[in-house]
């Protein structure tokens, strides 16, 4: 493990407005977008078979624009994204209930896309039977009997080096299916949903998000040239959380939470998946300085390589007080209160690594993360020591929100 600013790969492709106006091309997925009073929620619609087919929404425009144009301060007016008072659960009705009809694009970027958020109808309850009733209670014993934050003994982990293989059951990867590379790391945090960075996927649209599927339980990525990867389970994403107060240009609430498409196959936790505990709330960003810290990812080893690494690796890294992260990114509100950082002068994490979790191991002796990979000024770099992490303690009910 080793910025560039962010550590996101560069698999995010730039849009261009012909790439937009491509209707007619086949779209493997469309979604719909809303908001909360404190988030942004991109759902990706699929049938009730488990397809790429649109189960309630015609094909649309909004299914090629990238997610930043929807966030706050992109180029789609925030009164025109439909506000969803209530639980995100009830979303389907509740758009039933508007009865919202389609209106005419005005143009590519000053438009009602209400269009796309249309609902044919309300999504139906499956049916349950007694024998499902007595598996769930099962799954959900063996759920309970595998705690969260499991992690290898501190002594054995080495710097910058190859982790021993699921010793880190709760890091997941975001791939491509069959790309061998992992675009950004996450952390599983409950059995449908993963703790990652915002700026992982606001350059991508929809149609790209639903090509996208999450690695659990794994350690070697595969290849492009048809070596698959090692993950114990692969799953779909259902939809991409984004915090209301994100911002892409410093980094501030780079924080997301994706829900797995679980209708068919939940994740079921082992030795080789389970989730990483979630910290007490604190809104103090120096509680952990002096502490070490663990990083984990399959991003680049050293600053523009832009190749990743095929096996995951691990490494420590100490967590300083934001008065000294100050001293090294001296730009005016450069570091917030949602940020911690953590030296980077032997080791750190780079592009590819972003979304990934950093830990700490509490007196219990289990791992609680306490940031997520973010951004910094290349990797390891002596000019700028540090590394960025969004603090999770001052967003922990957020998270638990969203979940």
């Amino acid at each position: 493990m080793g910025m560039g600013i962010q550590k996101v790969s560069d698999f995010v492709a730039v849009f261009v407005a012909a790439a937009v106006i491509l209707v007619s091309i086949p779209c493997p997925a469309n979604g719909l977008i809303y908001r909360t009073s404190d988030a942004f929620v991109f759902e990706i619609d699929r049938a009730a078979d488990g397809s790429f087919t649109p189960q309630f929404f015609p094909k649309s425009q909004s299914d090629f624009l990238p997610i930043k144009f929807f966030l706050d301060g992109g180029r789609i007016p925030l009164s025109q994204i439909p506000l969803l008072v209530g639980s995100t659960k009830n979303v389907h009705s509740y758009y039933t209930m508007l009865g919202l009809h389609p209106q005419q694009e005005l143009n590519l970027y000053n438009w009602l896309p209400y269009y796309p958020f249309v609902y044919a109808r309300a999504a139906a309850a499956p049916t349950r039977n007694s024998s499902n009733d007595q598996q769930t209670l099962n799954r959900q014993s063996k759920q309970e009997s595998i705690p969260c934050g499991v992690g290898p003994n501190t002594n054995r982990i080495v710097n910058g080096q190859e982790a021993v293989a699921n010793s880190w059951p709760f890091v997941v990867g975001f791939m491509t299916q069959g790309s061998g590379v992992v675009d950004c790391g996450g952390s599983l945090i409950s059995e449908t949903t993963v703790l990652t960075a915002a700026q992982c996927f606001e350059q991508m649209s929809l149609n790209q998000l639903s090509q996208k599927v999450v690695k659990l339980g794994m350690h070697y990525t595969g290849n492009s040239a048809g070596v698959p990867d090692d993950a114990q389970r692969t799953m779909r994403i259902k939809s991409v959380t984004i915090h209301r107060e994100y911002n892409g240009g410093r980094f501030n609430y780079d924080v997301a939470v994706v829900t797995m498409e679980s209708q068919f196959t939940a994740v079921t936790y082992s030795e080789a998946i389970s989730p990483a505990c979630l910290p007490p709330e604190s809104a103090n960003v120096d509680e952990y300085a002096g502490k070490d810290s663990f990083i984990m990812g399959w991003g680049d080893v050293r600053s523009g390589a832009n190749t990743g690494t095929s096996k995951l690796r691990q490494a420590i890294v100490p967590v300083i007080t934001n008065d000294e992260c100050k001293k090294i990114y001296s730009q005016p509100s450069q570091i917030t209160d949602h940020m911690v950082c953590a030296s980077s002068r032997t080791s750190d994490s780079c592009q590819g690594d972003s979304g990934g979790p950093l830990v700490i191991k509490f007196d219990d002796g289990s791992y609680y993360q306490v940031g997520i990979v973010s951004w910094g000024r290349g990797c390891a770099n002596e000019a700028f020591p540090a590394g960025v992490y969004t603090y999770v303690p001052r967003l922990v009910s957020w998270v638990k929100k969203y979940m």
